[in-house]
């Protein structure tokens, strides 16, 4: 399994889009999974009736369902995938509890697989002059969107919102002083990797540099053509949701998302 993490509008879908494209030409079959597909799924309007958007985004049940499906379906996909040609590709935000139930060590069937060294979590680090670049550009195709998937990234304020959350923790958890990091708007490479280092630090982890912005035709979500998704049905929806209402309380969940970072 191979999973991309990290900020929005720092090259996870690019990334992603080529990982797939040069696992398809070496004979791999491959599934993906994606956070904002797989929320998706949860926000029909019987449950967002009970469960409305709140301001930093899908309601904590929402997102502490979602993570709970995604870690299942991760167990199933395993148990009835083992030729070594299976491959699953994932996206996976992390910051503010968006599929942050990967990096969480839980005692589970999905566990080992996610805490070994076949799966690897890749997280992009642009430097802060190719950061301007992506966030102009994600402010562009927020505005007018070449591709339904575009529509549902981040939009700026959520863009915005999770580099104060990665500044905030960091300097929290002692990875760096408000004096080093400065300008809480402003990215810095190095509270950004302290941060995303401590996040993965139960997972087989790399950082990859980027200082270029490559022309590519289409978009980041062009995928190949023929790749399957795993993504929640309406019973699993139901069934996650309704494990979340019966396991723990609302105020439990609302602390559980909230504490998306302690890992």
């Amino acid at each position: 399994m191979v999973f991309f993490t990290g900020l929005p509008a720092s090259g996870k879908s690019f990334l992603m889009r080529e990982q797939i494209s040069m696992a398809a030409s070496a004979g791999r079959r491959v599934r993906i999974i994606r956070w904002d597909a797989g929320l998706a799924a949860f926000e029909r309007d019987s449950i967002l009736a009970r469960y409305p958007d709140v301001a930093d985004g899908s309601h904590p049940i929402i997102r502490k369902a979602a993570g709970l499906w995604a870690r299942q379906a991760l167990a199933r996909w395993l148990s009835e995938n083992r030729d070594p040609a299976e491959m699953l590709i994932g996206e996976v935000p992390i910051i503010g509890s968006r599929y942050s139930e990967f990096v969480q060590v839980i005692p589970d069937a999905a566990e080992p697989a996610l805490a070994s060294d076949t799966t690897v979590f890749f997280y992009p680090v642009p430097t802060g002059e190719l950061r301007e670049k992506l966030e102009a550009i994600r402010k562009a195709t927020f505005a007018n969107p070449q591709h339904p998937d575009e529509a549902r990234d981040a939009p700026p304020e959520i863009m915005n919102l999770a580099w104060r959350l990665t500044r905030e923790k960091a300097i929290e958890l002692g990875l760096v002083t408000a004096r080093a990091v400065g300008d809480q708007s402003s990215y810095d490479e190095t509270t950004y990797r302290r941060f995303f280092d401590h996040l993965l630090r139960h997972r087989n982890a790399r950082a990859i540099d980027i200082d270029t912005l490559y022309s590519v035709s289409g978009t980041a979500h062009d995928l190949e053509a023929g790749i399957s998704e795993l993504i929640a049905t309406p019973g699993e929806v139901e069934n996650a949701i309704a494990d979340v209402e019966l396991a723990l309380t609302a105020g439990k969940v609302v602390r559980e998302v909230e504490n998306w970072y302690l890992v």
